[in-house]
């Protein structure tokens, strides 16, 4: 009786599956699995569930949490011991205000960090933005004739007139760069052949430049407005002097 009953009951018990090695089962089975899918599976189980499939249930021992009976002092007298792990803070450190780092403000046109500024350079680089200015007046020209508000108007007026200013700006600077450039190449062309050179003058420099405004009015053809305005301009300073305003 108790021998048919002992050979039974192996029969009648499942197998039972050590944890690891149904942890090597599961890695088995992920390693067919595509990325995604694994990414998929993790999220409808969860993460703690995955995790716990994955690498176990195993958690790190719980560490002893000290009770306040350790903390107590053996006598009211005594003072109470503290814990040399933790680091005593110097005598009238509660006083002690920490001081906030300083923000060092650099400006890099005069820090020699920065090295040297180079006009010629940075014009040269940051030549792109007299383009990007140009297809930003054509933006605010469709804008403005889609805009119905005065003020808007105005506002957006005002924006474009700035940046014609600042290319109109740019491109005197570089005609003046390249009469510069000229007048040193024939000075010292005229050094080269033993020659003297001719030095000009603050009023021939500026003649020749309001030459080339001139010039460069005319080929634009916006020499007609740029006289009727020079004109109104100096009515307004003549009856200001006359005192007719």
């Amino acid at each position: 009786m108790d021998l048919s009953s002992s050979e039974s009951a192996p029969d009648s018990e499942p197998e039972e599956v050590s944890e690891d090695e149904s942890q090597s089962a599961i890695r088995e089975d992920l390693k067919g699995m595509s990325f995604e899918e694994i990414m998929q599976l993790k999220e409808q189980l969860g993460a703690k569930v995955y995790k716990e499939a994955v690498l176990g249930s195993k958690s790190a021992p719980a560490k002893k949490q000290k009770t306040k009976t350790d903390l107590k002092r053996l006598n009211k007298n005594r003072p109470r011991e503290m814990s040399s792990r933790k680091q005593v803070p110097f005598l009238g450190a509660e006083h002690r205000v920490e001081r906030k780092k300083e923000v060092e403000l650099r400006d890099p046109r005069f820090d020699e960090k920065s090295g040297d500024y180079n006009i010629e350079t940075f014009k040269k680089n940051y030549k792109f933005v007299t383009n990007i200015r140009d297809k930003e007046v054509g933006q605010l020209k469709k804008q403005l004739d889609e805009v119905a508000d005065t003020e808007e108007k105005q506002k957006i007026k005002h924006t474009m007139q700035r940046l014609i200013n600042k290319n109109v700006e740019d491109k005197r600077w570089h005609i003046k760069q390249q009469t510069l450039k000229k007048e040193r190449d024939n000075i010292q062309k005229s050094h080269n052949e033993g020659q003297q050179p001719h030095y000009l003058t603050k009023k021939e420099r500026r003649a020749k430049e309001l030459v080339a405004q001139f010039e460069l009015l005319k080929s634009t053809g916006k020499l007609n407005k740029h006289l009727e305005k020079r004109r109104k301009k100096n009515a307004a300073k003549d009856r200001k002097r006359i005192g007719l305003d």
